[in-house]
């Protein structure tokens, strides 16, 4: 083997490696998503985002799933058309996504990058969620603006969730 070659094998060997690890480890999930699968209808920033959304929100309420909950970019922000390079355009817009996530973060009490059942981190958000709290992190979501979410209507989803 040459050195150029015996080089070409070991990055497709680390490249096959890193595609493994993607595919078993636990799927990431932004902490304010939290909020928002239990509200999802159907409707989202593009249709890429909306059959992605809906894919994630089916695999996490079907089955016992363990999370590793993040605060940047997850399996949900990879359709977005609003993330870029520098993070998200919807930034701004009653303070930044990582604010969001942060929040949540605190009220859930799950550290960043720790893995969780998402059943068990819907249980302690709900626990620690109030009305305040939401209308705080959602009021200025465009979400929100439109009337398809609000604190009751999440608690509706979240109880029905648990429940089922």
């Amino acid at each position: 083997l040459s050195p150029s070659s015996a080089a070409s094998d070991v990055y497709k060997r680390q490249d096959l490696q890193r595609q493994v690890a993607m595919l078993t480890r636990e799927p990431e999930l932004r902490f304010h998503h939290l909020l928002c699968l239990p509200l999802f209808q159907g409707k989202g920033y593009s249709d890429g985002f909306s059959v992605n959304m809906q894919s994630v929100k089916d695999r996490l309420e079907s089955e016992d799933t363990a999370v590793r909950f993040v605060c940047s970019g997850d399996m949900i922000c990879q359709h977005c058309p609003n993330r870029t390079e520098d993070g998200c355009l919807l930034d701004g817009c009653g303070g930044t996504v990582a604010q969001k996530d942060s929040e949540v973060c605190r009220l859930s009490e799950i550290e960043c990058h720790s893995v969780e059942n998402y059943r068990s981190a819907l249980t302690r958000l709900r626990s620690k969620m109030d009305k305040k709290a939401f209308d705080i992190l959602c009021s200025e979501c465009r979400w929100a603006k439109l009337g398809l979410c609000s604190f009751e209507k999440w608690r509706e989803g979240v109880d029905g969730l648990l429940s089922s």
